[in-house]
């Protein structure tokens, strides 16, 4: 059974109501110009993101410099611009033709500069089995990348303990337990707003005072990330679960 097609702003809605969640949620919102501004005021980085589509594919990085001055930061360009309608007008000649959300710019812990996020493999073998953590692992983005997405990036992928004792996180002892807890409640909020879902590939930053952030819930994850682990033991209990899950109903 294929795993339902939903944007990041559907997922968002729902997950935003559990109370647990709510905590690791960055504050979203559909883009508008004011709401641009706003943003920008409050935090001074913003990150513009599509609803749909992966990968890392369309995200925008915008900060505030002062005085009408904003970097446009895009893939590995940065350029700056005047005015907060030419600012507009360069953002908008970067959208995909999907609808944008804003959310602030998160602070995530950095190997050597460089910053990463977490990939968590969250599955179940059908609606009424209980949810289980089969994976996670730690995604590095190339040089001069503010998304950790690993081709577009050219980044790499570490062990999740090994990204973590590298970085600049404060993370505290029990970081590991809180990242568990964060992807089954995640797991169950969103398997009971989509029944058919069996498995979601989910990604999370860790801001550098060890506080996990959700970033986006993949509903057709990719196994290929997992390969690149120098031990592919999760790679072959996710692919194990698969198989089992074809049969379940």
């Amino acid at each position: 059974m294929k795993a339902p097609n939903v944007g990041k702003w559907s997922k968002h809605k729902h997950m935003v109501l559990d109370p647990l969640l709510q905590e690791h949620l960055p504050e979203t919102q559909p883009f508008t110009p004011e709401r641009l501004w706003h943003y920008t005021e409050n935090y001074r980085r913003v990150l513009l993101k599509p609803t749909g589509g992966g990968g890392g594919a369309g995200i925008i990085k915008v900060t505030k410099q002062g005085n009408e001055r904003f970097q446009i930061h895009a893939g590995s360009v940065r350029r700056i611009v005047t005015g907060k309608t030419r600012t507009v007008q360069a953002i908008r000649a970067l959208f995909r033709p999907k609808m944008y959300l804003l959310q602030p710019y998160l602070s995530l812990g950095r190997i050597e500069g460089r910053p990463f996020d977490v990939r968590v493999m969250v599955q179940r073998k059908s609606r009424h089995d209980p949810w289980v953590i089969t994976g996670w692992l730690a995604k590095l983005a190339g040089p001069g990348f503010i998304v950790t997405n690993i081709r577009r990036s050219r980044g790499k992928v570490l062990p999740l303990e090994t990204a973590i004792r590298r970085s600049n996180i404060a993370a505290p002892p029990d970081l590991l337990d809180v990242l568990y807890n964060i992807s089954m409640a995640v797991a169950q909020c969103l398997g009971e707003a989509y029944p058919t879902l069996r498995e979601i590939g989910l990604d999370m930053g860790i801001d550098t005072e060890g506080k996990p952030w959700i970033i986006e819930a993949n509903f057709r994850p990719s196994l290929s990330l997992f390969l690149q682990l120098p031990n592919r033991a999760y790679y072959r209990r996710i692919k194990a679960m698969r198989l089992r899950k074809a049969g379940a109903t």
